[in-house]
């Protein structure tokens, strides 16, 4: 379905600054398996970021006030198009930071910051830069009795007719959290993420998920083996088509929480991989 126009009103809090998580999620695009295209629309991207075996996104800690998040748009008639810059402050000077600029420098990178957690609206990541438009990382640094810390930006150099996109999904961190084995429901306590299903000893069915939290969004990761978890379209799970997903090695389900008042939620499928 193509673009629709409608009437775009003021959002919720005006134009007050938007809540933005201080970990800003690194992507080296060269580490990535697949990267999900946009909606018709051009801006929600749909499905899940997948990294190549073994690879994972990094979280850099940024000073919260300092992130900027500028987007500008240039050319000539009938050839505009945008560069995103976006920069903020990494505070002190420790060696995970200079080892992190020494190999990221000169990499084709993809940024993603956390967006309306805190404001009540639907939290996703803005995502800056793109396999076809890639970040460069530029730094600069202040260490004076004044401060000690380092002007982190990256330089969109390819322009995009694009501009940033909004993901909805889950990233791969070094490490994800561990489900135990022959569970019927998964405790997500740690909140957004991925969670590693393994093998059972007998054919076990995922029927919910606890501790969640509203508009949450979670990612079982299969285990394969001779006893996989599975998920079917009942129980609290609505799933996409009504077809039951298969906790095969390397297969993922994302779903989205939704309370349906007194502690009872529904998980919406968002996508999966298969």
């Amino acid at each position: 379905m193509s673009y629709v126009r409608i009437d775009v009103n003021k959002p919720l809090g005006g134009g007050s600054p938007q809540s933005k998580s201080s970990n800003i999620v690194v992507v080296d695009l060269d580490e990535v398996a697949y990267w999900p295209n946009r909606d018709s629309k051009g801006i929600k991207m749909v499905g899940e970021i997948i990294m190549k075996p073994g690879k994972y996104v990094t979280i850099l800690q940024a000073t919260a006030s300092s992130i900027s998040l500028p987007i500008t748009s240039e050319g000539e008639e009938d050839a505009v198009s945008f560069t995103g810059l976006p920069e903020f402050y990494h505070p002190g000077s420790s060696l995970d930071f200079d080892e992190f600029v020494a190999n990221m420098t000169n990499k084709n990178l993809a940024l993603g910051f956390r967006v309306g957690a805190c404001d009540g609206e639907e939290p996703y990541y803005k995502f800056y830069g793109t396999p076809c438009a890639p970040l460069s990382l530029l730094i600069e640094g202040q260490n004076n009795n004044e401060a000690t810390r380092n002007m982190v930006r990256f330089q969109q150099f390819q322009r995009s007719r694009t501009l940033p996109g909004r993901y909805f999904g889950t990233v791969t961190l070094a490490t994800v959290n561990l489900v135990p084995a022959d569970v019927t429901e998964v405790n997500v306590i740690n909140g957004t993420g991925r969670y590693q299903l393994q093998d059972n000893s007998a054919a076990t069915v995922i029927t919910s998920l606890t501790n969640a939290n509203d508009k949450s969004v979670y990612t079982l990761i299969g285990s394969g083996g001779d006893n996989p978890a599975s998920v079917a379209a009942s129980n609290d799970f609505i799933l996409a088509g009504a077809v039951a997903w298969q906790g095969l090695e390397g297969n993922t389900l994302t779903v989205r929480a939704y309370q349906q008042g007194a502690g009872d939620f529904i998980f919406i499928e968002e996508s999966r991989s298969e």
